[in-house]
């Protein structure tokens, strides 16, 4: 069965270089959700065409309530809300999906690229047993707990360059160039429709040589930006600059995180 996760951003989508067009309530943000549709439905028109059964959209960016359902097709399922992984549950994600892909991603934080950040302002860098991830290495991570390979990314240049580094044979799509950290040249959304459409075509027929990325005997370093949330976690769990989780898998770790941000979160309101 050709069963495909498709994890959305908007950052990295199309024609966005601002939060001023990625954040809810920013008076360019309605540009950023068109933007995010158009790659979207490139995207999932490339893997039907290409003869996918089955895709399942988990929308990540900010509260998890960006995609227009009236626009998709009946095999597309969305999970909304952003909904916080567990151990066993991972946005929807198990052994039965060919593949995962990446839409609208960006650099880590600290690159100086194109809208550069990982996951949250509180969050200056994550390193896997060692190894510095943003969000595309962390998402890929969790992916290869269950078995399921990182497949495509579309992105800024920026960002394609570092899923290509950390998963090398990905298929990428770079839909604008980096430029600096809030300007980038971008493209028409015709071309970068067509570019997606063709890539996520090819990748169902043709899959790239890429296995999953699994990480045996995960360590979870989560290193703090300054600020208050910083202060706060820091009260709830008595840590320094940074705080370190253990799990059987990636997944794990990072759900147990998540839910130690979240009470940290509710404790500051």
């Amino acid at each position: 069965m050709k069963k495909y996760m498709i994890r959305c951003d908007i950052e990295g989508v199309s024609g966005v270089v601002s939060y001023e067009q990625a954040e809810p309530g920013r008076p360019e943000y309605a540009y950023g959700q068109r933007m995010f549709m158009n790659d979207l439905l490139a995207l999932i028109d490339g893997l039907n065409d290409g003869g996918a059964d089955e895709i399942v959209v988990y929308d990540e960016h900010y509260y998890g309530r960006n995609v227009d359902l009236d626009e998709l097709q009946e095999n597309v399922t969305v999970i909304c809300g952003k909904p916080p992984y567990r151990a066993d549950w991972a946005g929807g994600l198990d052994s039965t999906f060919a593949g995962v892909i990446l839409l609208g991603f960006h650099s880590k934080r600290g690159t100086g690229e194109l809208l550069h950040h990982t996951y949250e302002p509180d969050i200056a860098d994550l390193f896997l047993n060692g190894t510095s991830v943003g969000e595309i290495g962390m998402e890929a991570a969790i992916a290869g707990d269950w078995g399921v390979p990182l497949v495509m990314i579309t992105a800024d240049s920026a960002g394609v360059k570092e899923a290509e580094t950390l998963i090398p044979g990905v298929v990428g799509v770079s839909v604008k160039e980096s430029l600096w950290h809030s300007g980038g040249a971008c493209y028409a959304t015709m071309k970068t429709a067509e570019m997606i459409t063709a890539a996520a075509k090819k990748l169902v027929g043709d899959p790239p040589p890429v296995k999953p990325w699994k990480i045996s005997s995960p360590v979870l370093k989560v290193v703090f930006a300054h600020g208050a949330f910083h202060d706060t976690f820091k009260r709830l769990y008595g840590c320094g600059d940074y705080f370190t989780v253990t799990g059987s898998t990636v997944t794990e770790c990072w759900a147990k995180y998540w839910q130690m941000k979240l009470a940290a979160q509710e404790a500051m309101r």
